[in-house]
């Protein structure tokens, strides 16, 4: 190429062709160009040298123009995946902190399986929602099954699957070349780690846990600190071979709002409740909970002056079932469908009636109310169920027909239920998303980044 073709062609589609062009001009902004782009070029060969790699990226240029131009703005990737809401719910909550904590910083979210081939993503994801659906204990045999060290074959096998359908997603971190990951699910870990050992990178992963007991998939090579629910997962961690030094039990991450809730006759005002009246939550969750058609009717019968708020989620035709079974009902009821205020429901209520998934349970708990748990799924929930159990900040409910009994015996031994709230305070964080993001941006050297820039 001749001298300055490139800077030439530009000048001539930026400027009227009628005008003449001295050609010390395109000496003078050769020289400008120069000048500009060597800081940008030493900041982003900085970046590769910092991460071990011998190739030069997209992501690099971007991070070494915004940080000559004195922008604050550290590149921060959420990944989860949607099978099952939980996951997806607490990747939201970090991420409303990180955006809360640092304005600046560009934060992604992303669904892993948005990368994946299109056939894999529906049998990933559907095959998990309909076995938790419709066949719970097949998939808590395979929860059981492949939670042991002698099924690595297994385990290898389906990583390697992941790793051929997942170009796109290795493609998407080139690109976008984050400062910073948290995962909230092992498939992205599991693709990060092995991103990061094929470009011999150092970026940070981090990785939260999002139940109350481990399996073995959450154990990943390449992952720099974990973030745990309970000191028996981040004990499981360091007995089951995670080979990782920093541990930090931090509780689940939920939405920053459960973080300063009022009182809870303030809440029960706003809802347009009755202040006085003992309240109970039934919640349905995403994938329902069993018979709340049953459990609903049950209450037809109960002499406890009480009130119920029921939440259907988007199954509209549940909705309007169980909104004909309320009528009958000789007590103040309010019937949902989705929700977008489950901190104010939880907060007005005195107990709810819930699956025991990571999320929810942590929601409860940081609202200080007390559970009655329903068909916990084999597996993760089960475990929940039993963590959840063991300290005490729960009941279970084996027979539903029969609820409305279990509640009024629960609600009239006011010993067993200040006992319960007691319990929810003690293991109950409303905080872990702060402290999760606090701590990442900390370990990452992004905090320290942001302040020396400021």
């Amino acid at each position: 190429m001749a001298k300055h073709d490139f800077i030439k062609k530009i000048v001539r589609d930026q400027l009227d062709r009628s005008l003449a062009i001295d050609p010390q001009v395109y000496d003078v902004l050769a020289k400008d160009l120069e000048l500009k782009l060597e800081p940008v070029l030493r900041k982003a060969t900085e970046f590769v040298r910092r991460e071990n790699r011998d190739t030069l990226l997209a992501g690099d240029i971007i991070k070494g123009i915004n940080f000559t131009a004195g922008k604050k703005s550290p590149r921060i990737l959420i990944a989860h995946v949607t099978a099952g809401a939980g996951h997806q719910r607490a990747a939201e909550a970090l991420g409303k902190v990180c955006k809360e904590l640092y304005p600046d910083a560009n934060v992604k979210l992303v669904d892993t399986l948005d990368y994946i081939n299109t056939v894999y993503k529906k049998v990933y994801s559907n095959t998990y929602l309909a076995m938790v659906k419709h066949t719970p204990r097949l998939w808590g045999y395979f929860y059981e099954r492949f939670d042991k060290d002698e099924d690595r074959l297994e385990d290898k096998l389906r990583q390697s699957m992941e790793s051929l359908q997942a170009g796109d997603f290795r493609d998407f971190l080139d690109d976008f070349s984050p400062d910073m990951v948290i995962c909230t699910h092992f498939l992205p870990m599991e693709l990060i780690s092995r991103w990061k050992k094929k470009r011999k990178s150092s970026l940070p992963l981090y990785a939260v846990v999002t139940d109350f007991a481990l399996h073995t998939y959450w154990i990943v090579e390449e992952v720099n600190a974990y973030f745990v629910g309970n000191d028996d997962v981040a004990r499981e961690l360091q007995t089951r071979g995670a080979k990782v030094k920093d541990i930090y039990q931090t509780g689940i991450p939920i939405d920053p709002v459960f973080s300063n809730l009022p009182l809870q006759t303030e809440m029960r005002d706003k809802l347009g409740i009755e202040r006085d009246l003992p309240t109970v939550l039934i919640m349905g969750g995403g994938y329902g909970m069993g018979d709340m058609a049953s459990l609903l009717r049950s209450f037809r019968n109960t002499t406890l002056k009480m009130q119920l708020l029921v939440v259907c989620g988007r199954n509209e035709g549940l909705q309007q079932e169980l909104s004909q079974i309320a009528t009958s009902l000789p007590m103040p009821y309010k019937i949902y469908g989705f929700v977008n205020n489950v901190h104010e429901l939880m907060k007005a209520s005195d107990l709810v009636i819930t699956k025991p998934g990571g999320l929810s349970s942590s929601e409860a708990l940081a609202a200080n109310t007390p559970m009655m748990m329903i068909n916990p799924i084999p597996g993760q929930e089960q475990r929940n169920s039993d963590y959840l159990l063991e300290n005490g900040a729960a009941t279970i409910l084996h027979q539903i027909p029969d609820g409305a009994y279990y509640v009024e015996k629960l609600l009239r031994d006011q010993d067993r239920l200040a006992l319960m709230i007691q319990q929810t305070r003690k293991i109950g964080r409303q905080d872990a998303a702060y402290d999760i993001v606090r701590q990442s941006m900390q370990l990452s050297g992004l905090a320290d980044l942001i302040e020396a820039e400021t």
